[in-house]
This record gives structure tokens, sequence and C-alpha cells, in this order.
């Protein structure tokens, strides 16, 4: 499982004429792996479905009990950690 790195262009001059001729830049690109992909459709999945099994528990149950609320509340924890580990994935791709 090998993901590649950073690409850089050659140097070419600037014919725009603002005076940056000869100024690198770097572009980077970031490949997005079938396992990168598998883990995160996975994790959206889990935040998905916690997200509406909370979001059911709190609209349909009329009269919840102490074990409905409980689950509410951990369906809640697990799409606000799925949430976040959405963001940390992207934000790590994005900076590698």
């Amino acid at each position: 499982m090998s993901e590649s790195g950073t690409q850089t262009t050659p140097n070419v001059a600037d014919s725009s004429g603002t005076g940056n001729a000869g100024v690198t830049e770097a572009t980077s690109i970031t490949t997005v792996t079938a396992h990168f992909k598998l883990v995160f459709l996975c994790v959206t999945v889990i935040t998905v479905l916690t997200l509406l099994a909370s979001l059911y528990i709190g609209i349909f149950i009329e009269k919840p009990t102490e074990a409905a609320k409980s689950a509410m509340d951990t369906c809640s924890t697990l799409a606000n950690l799925g949430f976040g580990a959405m963001v940390g994935l992207l934000g790590g791709k994005a900076v590698q």
C-alpha cells in the first residue's frame, strides 16, 4: 500500500509580464487510494447511521425511558466523534 508524495513542476518562465520569471511553483498532487476511500466511506456511513438513530429516538419516541435517553446520548456522541474523524481524515490527507 504505497502512496505517492508530492510532485513539483519544472522551472517555467513567467510570460505574464509581472517580473516573476524564473520563480518556481510547487504543485502538490494528493492521491486518494482505495484504502482511504474505504475507511472514509465506513466512517461516513457509521456517522450518518448513528445520527439518524439519535434523531429517530429524539423525534419519534414520545416518552423515552432512561435507556432510550442513554442510547440517544450515545448515538449523538458517536455522530460527533464520526464527524471529527472525517475532518481529521480529510485534514491529514490535505497535509500529506
